[in-house]
């Protein structure tokens, strides 16, 4: 087996994780390292040509030893409590849900928000302080469908976006298998009615929260919950609101992320 290892800057992150993934990767890990940038280390059964692939940044190619990627897997998936009600439990944990909690089953796999990650944890603790029961959640780049999960399990009616229709086949599948209504759609926001959610939930990076600013102001009513990004660019992304009327409500942090919830500066009626 053969690991190759990359620096990049942030933003480039998801593009060189998916191209690692179509070059045959068995398992890709991510390390965080000053100055907004990441560290990329990817095993192959093979590594001939890797390096010369991703010259740009600075590959190391080295052999290493087999490892087996379910175990690996299992070790690293434990239960968390998040926040004062959820439970987050890897698929094939059986261990008890505790007294008062519900129960949100991890699915881990290629597809993004999975729980482990701050920026998750921190969309589920703004969800159980600000989502209301019967409320029409809006879930942006669905990933495995766990905030959508979420948004069921406080009584919402959820539906979920995203541009990639293998994310949004992974999430429809899970959310069966784990009771919950599948309303997913693999297409954009731009696609979705003005005012059509009360709540729009998104945990994706800065640069596309910027992006889809004036959608968020189009669809959602009452809410948006941003997740996603490091504390360092959350000015930029509430700016981005702001300049469409929309103030901050709270905000909530875990190490170096953050998390936005805003609302509209003149409430909106919803459809």
């Amino acid at each position: 087996m053969t690991s190759l290892t990359l620096d990049c800057v942030e933003a480039e992150s998801e593009l060189l994780s998916a191209e690692l993934w179509d070059l045959g990767a068995t398992g890709i890990q991510e390390e965080d390292l000053p100055s907004g940038r990441l560290r990329l280390r990817a095993w192959f059964d093979a590594g001939d040509g890797l390096a010369a692939q991703f010259a740009p940044y600075d590959p190391r190619v080295q052999e290493e030893p087999e490892v087996d990627w379910e175990m690996v897997s299992r070790q690293a998936w434990q239960p968390v409590e998040v926040g004062a009600r959820f439970y987050l439990a890897p698929e094939w944990d059986e261990s008890p849900t505790p007294a008062g909690r519900r129960r949100l089953t991890v699915h881990p796999g290629m597809a993004l928000g999975t729980g482990d990650h701050p920026a998750t944890r921190l969309a589920l603790a703004a969800m159980e302080q600000h989502v209301h029961s019967r409320e029409r959640v809006l879930d942006i780049g669905t990933g495995t469908g766990i905030l959508l999960q979420a948004a069921h399990l406080l009584g919402a009616r959820g539906l979920g976006c995203d541009i990639e229709f293998e994310s949004a086949r992974t999430a429809r599948r899970n959310l069966l298998a784990d009771a919950c209504p599948p309303r997913i759609f693999a297409g954009s926001l731009r696609a979705v009615a003005a005012g059509a959610a009360d709540v729009i939930v998104a945990n994706i990076n800065a640069v596309t929260h910027r992006a889809l600013a004036p959608e968020y102001a189009r669809v959602a009513c009452r809410l948006v919950i941003l997740a996603g990004f490091p504390s360092r660019h959350a000015g930029s992304v509430e700016r981005s609101l702001a300049a469409r009327g929309w103030r901050r409500l709270d905000q909530l942090a875990d190490r170096d992320w953050t998390c936005l919830v805003l609302t509209p500066v003149v409430a909106r009626q919803s459809r």
